[in-house]
């Protein structure tokens, strides 16, 4: 009978661990100035300036294909800007930059209290097949550009995750 006992004893702790060592645990991730900060699954990393020499933050697990990146640019660099001003001068070159973009369409969203505008953009870069999620944001003192992308036969796995991780954007503390 002791060791029927011990036998479920250790069957169920095994489980247990196994129940809560299969979580990732989020890990905050900050610009380099560190002014602003996302959070995503312990499974990502700095991406130290391998995505996008002038990127302000930038980060990825290239195992998944999984990949994000923040553009900020003060906003005392423009003058009489908005939003939607900010939102005309940077996407168009981006969305252009793919061959065969389809973008869709633009929605209004908020992200920690900042205004943002939001669409999803396929294309295909060098022969590759993207999908992207692009979020323009007005911060109190900076514009950006918000990105997380993949290659498109990986999209619908991977948005909910994007959508997280761009959610999670915020000034840091």
């Amino acid at each position: 009978m002791k060791k029927i006992l011990t036998f479920v004893l250790v069957i169920s702790m095994v489980a247990i661990l196994a129940a809560c060592g299969g979580k990732d645990t989020l890990t905050v991730f900050k610009s380099g100035d560190n002014k602003f900060q996302v959070s995503a699954s312990n499974s990502w990393k700095d991406a130290d300036g391998q995505l996008h020499p002038d990127s302000d933050l930038q980060i990825y697990n290239p195992q998944k294909e999984k990949y994000f990146m923040a553009l900020l640019e003060p906003k005392e660099d423009f003058t009489d800007s908005s939003l939607q001003k900010y939102y005309d001068i940077v996407t168009e070159p981006f969305v252009s930059s793919l061959d065969t973009p389809k973008q869709g369409d633009v929605k209004e969203v908020t992200i920690n209290g900042n205004k943002a505008l939001q669409y999803t953009l396929e294309g295909t870069a060098d022969n590759v097949n993207v999908a992207y999620i692009v979020t323009v944001i007005e911060t109190p003192t900076h514009y950006g550009q918000l990105m997380a992308w993949t290659l498109k036969s990986n999209w619908d796995g991977y948005k909910d995750e994007y959508t997280n991780l761009i959610n999670s954007f915020k000034e840091a503390n």
